[in-house]
């Protein structure tokens, strides 16, 4: 079974393909069949790759732009894999039957419990690219709050977005004032942070480090924040930060409705329908989280810190389900079938 995905340690992509790879060379081989990763219109990135059975494996937010590709594709792929249940839903409205849900995993080498910072401060972990998807913009509006209310919050941040297209949807932001920067786009989310009134005292911007570091600085934090407005997957970076012992608020919509519940999380319950379109064409509906409730959880783990260490142990262990090796395997399967099912045709037919 051959893997068609970029590599890495760097993107989520990336490191998707690299683990992937790696765990399904370890199973016994199927000839004849491809995973792919799709791009957004859920085409093959890599056309010469396209075997005699193909696994497309896919991640998206524009559930409305989606519905243009769904009928065909079902006619051209062998078998969908979405990164996440409101992906599949998405492609089954579009007519695709042969489909599932399979998560990304989290290496255990990496992200695994560690010990919590003092108590003389309290340090807020916002991670994930910079963009109007990923909702920094409500970490940054809630964070001058708390920073204003309470002189020991500080707010730890790894926003690094290497693809300005991206960066520039925070435009669309209207909480917080975003200035564009084609040139040195990769010091704009800290610049931005700045900008909109965080203390740089209390303000730790990272810049892109290799994904295999990334514990060390989710175990200078207490509790992570990610009020994203939509994910196709279950958020790679979210899931590794609650792998490490750490409990997270979060939007309970899209794909991490997959991971997160009030066991071991704090999710955001109040929503506003947002409507995304580019060109004057509508392309997606997400789920806006309301800034006062973000601030209210904000507020009350800042109150209730005690209870953290409990909940982020629950978070560890819950997480440790989502394992790279039980993703492979998955797959695995999948095309196993798919492949004695040709086989017994090919039989049939001769």
């Amino acid at each position: 079974m051959k893997v068609s995905m970029p590599s890495g340690s760097m993107h989520g992509w990336g490191v998707a393909g690299t683990y992937l790879e790696r765990e399904i060379a370890k199973l016994p081989p199927v000839p004849g069949v491809t995973l792919h990763c799709m791009s957004r219109s859920l085409a093959p990135r890599t056309q010469e790759d396209w075997n005699a059975i193909n696994i497309g494996y896919c991640f998206f937010e524009d559930n409305i732009e989606v519905l243009n590709f769904t009928r065909e594709a079902a006619k051209k792929w062998d078998f969908i894999v979405a990164g996440s249940k409101w992906c599949e839903y998405q492609l089954r409205i579009g007519g695709v039957k042969n489909c599932c849900t399979i998560l990304q995993g989290i290496d255990p080498e990496h992200f695994f419990p560690v010990p919590f910072p003092p108590q003389d401060r309290f340090v807020v972990f916002s991670g994930g690219k910079f963009e109007l998807r990923k909702g920094q913009d409500f970490v940054i509006a809630a964070m001058k709050v708390m920073m204003q209310r309470h002189p020991d919050v500080y707010l730890s941040c790894s926003w690094t977005n290497q693809w300005p297209f991206s960066l520039a949807t925070m435009a669309g932001s209207r909480l917080i004032n975003y200035r564009h920067d084609e040139v040195d786009f990769l010091n704009l989310p800290g610049r931005c942070a700045l900008e909109n009134g965080l203390d740089p005292a209390r303000t730790l911007v990272h810049p892109l480090v290799d994904n295999t570091m990334m514990r060390r600085l989710f175990s200078e934090t207490h509790v992570g924040l990610f009020p994203n407005r939509c994910e196709g997957g279950n958020n790679m970076v979210m899931c590794e930060y609650m792998a490490c012992g750490r409990s997270v608020i979060a939007s309970d919509s899209s794909g991490h409705a997959d991971v997160i519940n009030p066991s071991i999380a704090y999710p955001l319950t109040r929503y506003v329908p947002m409507v995304v379109a580019s060109g004057g064409v509508q392309s997606a509906v997400w789920e806006e989280p309301v800034l006062e409730e973000v601030i209210e959880t904000l507020e009350r783990v800042y109150r209730n810190r005690d209870e953290l260490p409990g909940k982020g142990a629950l978070a560890a262990e819950e997480m440790k389900r989502l394992t790279w090796d039980g993703a492979a395997r998955q797959f695995h399967y999948i095309a196993t079938k798919l492949a004695n099912r040709a086989e017994l045709a090919r039989m049939q037919g001769a």
